[in-house]
C-alpha cells in the first residue's frame, strides 16, 4: 500500500446503525481506520471515492442487495481490489454459496464475535498485501529483463553508419520482437528483424539466443542466406517443441544500392522509392526459422537508389486491419505517404497512425532503413 495511509481503511456496509458502531468500535480499537454507509447508493458512493483496503458487506439492504454492490465493484476492479467479506445472520448454504460467486472472499453470520471479525479482517488484509507484493517483485523481474533485452538491440545514434531508426512497442515489457544491426563490410550493413512464437515472457528469452547466434554467422565471409540457415541450423537444436521464429535477414551495400533480402515465414519487407508513389512489397515465400532442419528461404536480389527506403517490421503492425491484406496495405500507405519526411520523424509517426485507436495483443516493432 504504498503511498497510502499505513493503517487500512476498512469500509462497513449496513443498514443497522448498531452494528455500524460495533463493528466500527471493535475495527478502530485494533488500529485500523473505518468508513460506513448504511445502504446500496452510499456504499457505491464512499467506497469509489475512499478506495477502501476492506469491506464488510451486509447482504440485504433498504435499497438494494450487497450482492449487486459486490458485482458492481468487481465489474471495475483493479488487479487487486479491496477484498468483500459478506455479514449476514443467514447460514443457508445457497446464501453463502451466491456470496462467493459475486466476489465475496469470505462469510461472517451474525452475531458477531469481535475476535472472530478481527481474525478474518487481518487475514484479508495480509493476503492482499502478500498478491501486492508478489505482482511487484514480479514487475520488477519484468522490467530487468525488458532492460536486458533492449540492451540487446543496438540503438540508431549508436550506428549512425547504418542509417536505420527503430519503434518498438511490447504488450508486456519484454517480448518476442526482436532487431539487430551489423557491420558486413565497408558500406555494408546487415538487418535483422524476428518475431518469436508466443506472446509471453517465454518467448522473449529466446531473442538472447538469436542474438548470440547471428553475431557468431554474420560479417562479410557468409552470405544472409548462409547466416539464416546456419541459425537454423542451431535453433532447430536448441529450441523446445513447437517455438519458433519468422524473421527477416537484409544486407545493403549503402554504397551500391545492392539489396539483398532473406525471408524465413515474416511479413514481406516494403521499399518506397523517393521517385515513385507506388510502393513495393517484396512478397517471399520462405520456412520459418528453428523448426525445420531442411527449411528453405526465400532470396530476392534488387539494387534500390539514394534516398530509398526499406521497412522490416514484425505482424503485430498488419493485424489492425480486416485481413492480412488490408493491413499490408495500411503500412505500406503510412509509410510511403511520408517519403519526403525525416526518417526518425517517419517510423514512430507510422506506429502512431497503423495503431491508433486500438489495444494491442501483439508487440510491434517497426525498422525503417535508409539508403
Amino acid at each position: 500500500m504504498q503511498g497510502r495511509d499505513p493503517y487500512p481503511l476498512v469500509f462497513v456496509v449496513d443498514d443497522d446503525f448498531n452494528i455500524v458502531r460495533l463493528l466500527a468500535g471493535l475495527l478502530e480499537r485494533a488500529g485500523f481506520r473505518t468508513a460506513s454507509a448504511m445502504n446500496v447508493a452510499g456504499a457505491l458512493r464512499g467506497i469509489r471515492e475512499q478506495h477502501p483496503d476492506l469491506i464488510l458487506l451486509d447482504i440485504n439492504l433498504p435499497d438494494g442487495c450487497g450482492f449487486d454492490i459486490c458485482r458492481a465493484l468487481q465489474s471495475e476492479s483493479s488487479a487487486f481490489p479491496a477484498p468483500i467479506l459478506f455479514i449476514s445472520a443467514s447460514e443457508d448454504v445457497a446464501t453463502k454459496v451466491e456470496g462467493f460467486e459475486a466476489g465475496g472472499v469470505d462469510y461472517i453470520t451474525k452475531p458477531i464475535i469481535g475476535a472472530e471479525v478481527i481474525a478474518r479482517v487481518r487475514t484479508h488484509l495480509r493476503l492482499r498485501q502478500a498478491h501486492q507484493r508478489l505482482a511487484e517483485l514480479q514487475a520488477e523481474r519484468v522490467q530487468q529483463l525488458a532492460d536486458a533485452q533492449q540492451n540487446l538491440m543496438p540503438r540508431s545514434e549508436d550506428f549512425p553508419e547504418a542509417r536505420f531508426e527503430v519503434a518498438i512497442r511490447q504488450v508486456l515489457a519484454a517480448g518476442g520482437d526482436f532487431y539487430d544491426v551489423f557491420p558486413a563490410g565497408e558500406g555494408i550493413v546487415d538487418y535483422l528483424v524476428a518475431d518469436a512464437s508466443g506472446h509471453n515472457l517465454a518467448a522473449s528469452l529466446w531473442t538472447a539466443s538469436l542474438k548470440a547466434l547471428a553475431n557468431e554467422y554474420a560479417g562479410p565471409l557468409n552470405l544472409p542466406v548462409e547466416i539464416v540457415s546456419a541459425i537454423n541450423s542451431s535453433l532447430c537444436r536448441i529450441l523446445p517443441p513447437g517455438a519458433f521464429f519468422t524473421l527477416l535477414y537484409a544486407r545493403l551495400n549503402h554504397r551500391t544500392g545492392r539489396l539483398t533480402m532473406v525471408n524465413a515465414g515474416h511479413p514481406p519487407a516494403i521499399v518506397i522509392h523517393l521517385d515513385r508513389h507506388e510502393p513495393l512489397v517484396l512478397r517471399q515465400e520462405g520456412d520459418v526459422v528453428g523448426a525445420f532442419a531442411d527449411a528453405v528461404f526465400g532470396v530476392t536480389d534488387l539494387t534500390i537508389q539514394a534516398g530509398d527506403r526499406m521497412f522490416l517490421y514484425t505482424d503485430g503492425l498488419i493485424e489492425t486491419a480486416g485481413s492480412y491484406e488490408e493491413g499490408l496495405q495500411n503500412l505500406a500507405g503510412a509509410c510511403s505517404s511520408r517519403r519526403t519526411l525525416p526518417l526518425r520523424d517517419v517510423v514512430p509517426a507510422v506506429v502512431d497512425e497503423v495503431m491508433a485507436s486500438l489495444c494491442p495483443t501483439d508487440d510491434t516493432l517497426l525498422v525503417g532503413v535508409e539508403r
